[in-house]
């Protein structure tokens, strides 16, 4: 098998997969250094005006004992705003959630906040099915006061499985509607208005001056009515005063009274259309370079952005990308977000996103806007190939045989761990920018851009994310008749919808990977395919089904020399053994151990070894088994494979129970049961039921 192929066992178990080519196994590492508490909250609004009886109004309801709070109202009345300096506010030693379900990116699943949130408390590798993301997110939140703020949500059903556990934790949720079926969970409604016209002159008087608003009360309140006393075209209309002083309150407020709105849409909401009013006020007053950066973010089916993604985009030298992103940012068009690696980002506040996306479809000609397009997917793969190149590099040369050569970029990052960070940066834009591609036509952009974002996979588990980018990764690479694409495709995605559970899937796909395998002489691709199903009937509880699959791997490996693929799927079909025939899986384990040493594949040997030692217990040979076990899990905790750690210390708890050691077995139960707690909570508790039997 050449190029970008994974081989040998190539199966994802829990915490830890085993792929051709990376030796060693791929492993999760606990890190030393202990998180930070998660604050995740946006920062509090520079010009946050009044809202003294609303917070009062949500003081109250958390000090009856209230925990769900919804605020509802008109777009650009300042719900987030609100929520953002209340939770501030509170004391929430636990940390600081927040996701916001309104952004451009492909609709966000519950599944995916909640793995999101759960690494930020250290839980590197989360389960896939959502009743045990739950479970564990309010194990993790039963002990932790900790603030929640669920933006832009638009039905009870995105908010239930994100409620935290703790007694001390509060969610806020921000919604145009009242959510009122969440009242069920205890919500209690907090309907925001427009700011009173003292408070939205005040607003004014903090972004223009004193002097300049009390210069003109009348213009002033006439203003503040103008804008329907909203926050949001308040703080662009006094953006705009502040950097204009040439132009009076008067001439500002009857521009707003005049400007007109090429889309008749906004008219039939008074609120949104003076907010696109103010958006155009402030689009005039920028410089051409700066409107058509304006124009050009508003294409983008991203999110965030950076000066690495405009000076990309829009063709521009790093540092005049910087600048322009900060005009923006300063005319309250960009809001700025934390920054990440010691660079600056922004998003663009929604009311921008439409705004600006109007005016490129009205301005820039086809071909410019196509040119934007491409030049972010092209970045985009750039990037992530070096990300895969650092994470995994076996895995980063099948597309470039193919591929034509991109421009030069900038990495945004010097390590591992920022690689890793920049892929999650990306992963909630991805599937819209592997989307956009495949409409365009870019096929030779978008199977290489999924194959590239490999090691975000692979590493963080995003299951629903992994299956429909590798949907249409294989759709594209079929199109454009690469065959090895067509296999990796179908190899990587299989790998990822057995770990999600979606077995029956996973054996189609790997089906398909085996008849194109054999169609091609690959024998590398079909042993590995075969492997793929014979893990699959096992993990499915099928292991006769899964025999046939197994040994016929082995032996095409064993005729195209690949003795570690060999040993893999010895080492499955060893576990098949335990059940009926231990003293024959010792020796299975033996061999596969041996062969795995002679590889330098330290890791899966280690493995074998635990697993050897686990079926020398079955045997009636505990004194040994124990020894093997403990060495096994030595080396397993060294490489940091979380899963078979806590497997190999349940095994050595059932040895010594087996011997009659009821306090050695419960100690190495409760060490099992604490890893298995943050990644698989119904096998923590099944190890409680074991424990609580001595």
């Amino acid at each position: 098998m050449s190029g970008n192929q994974i081989g040998g066992q190539a199966r994802l178990t829990g915490l830890t997969v085993q792929a051709d080519r990376i030796f060693g196994g791929v492993h999760h590492h606990a890190s030393a250094v202990p998180l930070p508490i998660p604050r995740q909250l946006p920062p509090c609004a520079r010009h946050f005006t009044d809202r003294e009886e609303d917070r009062r109004a949500l003081d109250d309801a958390r000090d009856a004992g209230t925990r769900l709070h919804v605020i509802s109202g008109i777009g650009g009345v300042g719900k987030s705003a609100l929520a953002v300096r209340w939770l501030s506010e509170g004391a929430y030693a636990g940390g600081q959630l927040h996701v916001d379900l309104s952004g451009p990116e492909y609709p966000i699943r519950s599944e995916a906040v909640l793995r999101r949130w759960l690494r930020a408390f250290g839980i590197d590798r989360p389960p896939a099915q959502l009743g045990e993301l739950t479970g564990l997110w309010r194990s993790v939140t039963a002990t932790r006061s900790v603030a929640v703020l669920i933006d832009g949500a638009t039905d009870a059903g995105q908010v239930r499985a994100l409620l935290p556990a703790g007694e001390g934790s509060s969610t806020v949720v921000t919604s145009r509607n009242a959510l009122r079926e969440l009242a069920i969970d205890g919500a209690v409604s907090h309907p925001l208005r427009p700011l009173t016209q003292q408070a939205a002159i005040q607003l004014l008087v903090s972004l223009a001056g004193q002097d300049r608003i009390e210069a003109a009360p009348l213009d002033a309140a006439r203003l503040a009515d103008r804008c329907f006393r909203l926050p949001l075209p308040l703080v662009l209309v006094g953006a705009r005063l502040a950097s204009r002083p040439q132009h009076s309150v008067a001439a500002i407020t009857d521009a707003l009274a005049h400007s007109g709105l090429p889309d008749d849409t906004y008219r039939e909401d008074p609120a949104r259309m003076i907010t696109n009013t103010a958006l155009d006020g402030a689009y005039q007053e920028l410089e051409e370079e700066a409107q058509r950066i304006y124009r050009g973010l508003g294409l983008l089916p991203t999110g965030d952005v950076d000066p690495d993604l405009t000076a990309a985009v829009c063709e521009l030298p790093w540092a005049r990308a910087e600048w322009e992103l900060e005009v923006l940012a300063e005319e309250q068009l960009l809001e700025p977000l934390p920054e990440r690696g010691g660079r600056a980002r922004y998003r663009l506040i929604p009311a921008a996103r439409d705004h600006a996306r109007r005016l490129a479809l009205q301005h820039d000609p086809e071909e410019e806007r196509v040119g934007r397009l491409r030049r972010l997917c092209e970045w985009m793969l750039a990037i992530s190939t070096q990300a895969q190149m650092r994470l995994t590099p076996a895995q980063a040369t099948l597309w470039r045989s193919t591929m034509t050569e991109l421009p030069p970029v900038r990495t945004p990052f010097d390590d591992d761990g920022g690689a890793l960070a920049w892929l999650e940066s990306h992963e909630g834009s991805l599937l819209e920018v592997l989307r956009a591609a495949e409409a365009a036509g870019w096929d030779d952009l978008v199977w290489p851009l999924v194959d590239t974002f490999w090691p975000l996979f692979l590493r963080r588990h995003p299951y629903e994310l992994w299956a429909a980018a590798h949907e249409i990764g294989l759709a594209a690479a079929r199109r454009v008749g690469n065959a090895a694409a067509v296999r990796q495709m179908l190899l990587s995605g299989a790998i990822g919808l057995n770990a999600a559970g979606r077995a029956k899937d996973a054996i189609r796909w790997y089906g398909e990977a085996c008849d194109a395998a054999r169609d091609a002489g690959d024998l590398r691709d079909e042993g590995q395919a075969l492997l793929g199903l014979g893990s699959c009937h096992h993990d499915a509880g099928m292991p006769e089904q899964a025999r046939p699959f197994l040994t016929r791997a082995i032996a095409l490996w064993r005729s195209c020399g690949y003795p570690r693929g060999v040993a893999l799927a010895n080492i499955v079909l060893g576990e098949i053994d335990l059940a009926d025939a231990p003293g024959r899986a010792v020796d299975v384990f033996t061999e596969a151990r041996a062969d795995l040493l002679e590889v330098d594949d330290p890791y899966d040997a280690a493995r074998a070894l635990t697993l050897q030692g686990h079926a020398r217990v079955l045997t009636g040979d505990a004194e040994t088994g124990i020894r093997e076990m403990t060495t096994g899990l030595a080396a397993l905790a060294d490489a940091g494979g979380t899963r078979w750690q806590a497997r190999a210390l349940e095994w050595l708890g059932d040895a010594h129970r087996s011997k009659g050691d009821a306090a050695a077995a419960r100690e190495y139960y409760q060490q099992a049961e604490q890893l298995y707690e943050v990644m698989r909570p119904a096998d923590a508790e099944r190890i409680r039921g074991l424990a609580a039997g001595l």
